[in-house]
């Protein structure tokens, strides 16, 4: 019960924040920025804003997290984020909207407050099921919010649309004040005992963390290049390029919601790390050929390919961060990874959007291909370098050499 409200309580908050984000250019243009193009560099500096506060923010709420509980740290993300998301439908300026976004990263982070707090209660051997369902919800939020949000602004309005966001984030913090079970914070250290401090560990850490960040660069690189590349397959016609676009994003969000179901579960019965590697080698050769593709059903199902390989790689990513610290440590982990993955939000789509302009549209999807595939080399290198006997063999032939 407490597992299916915290569920129903995320799709309300992912839902409520994806309302209007994809429509902060239409905003900016409704604040006084008439250009396109500049309401589109005021659009990307919102998003890179509310990344880089989140990345700075984020280890500091895991580690309280630990200390106060993780049911403690989303309801602080949900209420936070009704209060600062309904004052940008009464922000009057862009500098405004500015501050409000960079506010937003620093109090918010709903995401990775459930992901703790799933982890945190999630029965033996179940971990992976849970993750994994909590991911889908995510990605089905992330397919209708846009679209929900894009009839409601056409309806009424984009400053009312923020007033939709606040009222259901709000509805999430409520359901999770009355209707999740918390886990228990972390005991206090009694006096005279030695403090939990000293480095998390980083290579069981970076296992993690490595296709977290490649796998957000590789979803949303392709973003800003995939209207362009649409219309160039379809002749350089402008005429149902937008529709054409949003279907192809929605059946990825939908394959990757399936493929976050079919990773969690796997990853129980095969184990994590083996499941992960697959998942990014997968998803790295359905990325390659997205770039030589001549048609849209090419497009189309390679994109659902790789979609559904990267969703099932982020829960098992976050079953290995889980796996790597202790119990009482994982609030701090999770703030971490949180971290890299606003970090990978902010680069994604600058990066996509630099290698369309510089090497034409196929570049945003043949440069993540690649990255995946290297990300899965490094990910073999460090599974190979965490078993005991080949590390001290690793140890013994640098030091022959260095002798």
């Amino acid at each position: 019960m407490s597992f299916g409200v915290l569920l129903v309580s995320q799709l309300a908050a992912t839902t409520g924040f994806m309302f209007v984000m994809p429509f902060m250019p239409l905003y900016v243009q409704q604040l006084g920025v008439e250009n396109a193009g500049d309401a589109a560099a005021w659009a990307g500096l919102l998003n890179t804003a509310t990344a880089v506060t989140m990345a700075l923010a984020a280890p500091l709420w895991g580690r309280l997290a630990d200390r106060l509980g993780p049911k403690t740290m989303l309801m602080r993300a949900a209420f936070a984020g009704t209060l600062v998301v309904g004052l940008m439908g009464l922000a009057t300026s862009p500098w405004q909207l500015l501050g409000l976004r960079l506010v937003q990263g620093t109090l918010t982070g709903t995401v990775a407050a459930a992901t703790v707090l799933v982890s945190a209660t999630a029965p033996q051997g179940r971990a992976g099921q849970r993750l994994g369902t909590l991911q889908m919800v995510i990605f089905v939020a992330a397919a209708a919010g846009p679209f929900l949000g894009g009839l409601f602004a056409e309806l009424v309005g984009i400053r009312a649309s923020f007033g939709v966001t606040a009222a259901l984030l709000f509805a999430s913090g409520v359901l999770v004040l009355f209707g999740v079970e918390g886990a228990e914070p972390a005991p206090e250290e009694e006096e005279g005992e030695t403090e939990r401090v000293g480095p998390l560990p980083r290579l069981g850490l970076l296992v993690g963390l490595i296709p977290l960040f490649f796998v957000h660069v590789a979803i949303t690189g392709v973003q800003p290049a995939l209207p362009g590349f649409v219309a160039e397959l379809t002749g350089g016609s402008s005429a149902g390029v937008a529709g054409l676009s949003g279907q192809i994003l929605g059946a990825g969000a939908l394959a990757a919601a399936l493929g976050s179901v079919v990773g969690g579960r796997l990853a129980e019965r095969f184990g994590a790390r083996r499941v992960m590697i697959s998942a990014l080698i997968l998803a790295g050769l359905a990325s390659l050929p997205q770039a030589a593709v001549v048609s849209i059903p090419e497009l189309f199902g390679l994109r659902v390919l790789a979609s559904f390989a990267l969703g099932s790689v982020i829960p098992v990513a976050n079953l290995v961060v889980r796996a790597a610290v202790p119990a009482e440590r994982q609030g701090e982990a999770f703030g971490i990874a949180a971290s890299a993955t606003s970090v990978a939000f902010g680069l994604g789509p600058l990066g996509g959007g630099l290698l369309a302009a510089s090497f034409g549209f196929g570049a945003p999807f043949l440069v993540p291909g690649v990255l995946l595939l290297a990300a899965s080399a490094t990910l073999l290198v460090l599974t190979f370098l965490s078993i005991p006997r080949y590390s001290r063999l690793l140890k013994l032939v640098l030091a022959d050499l260095v002798s």
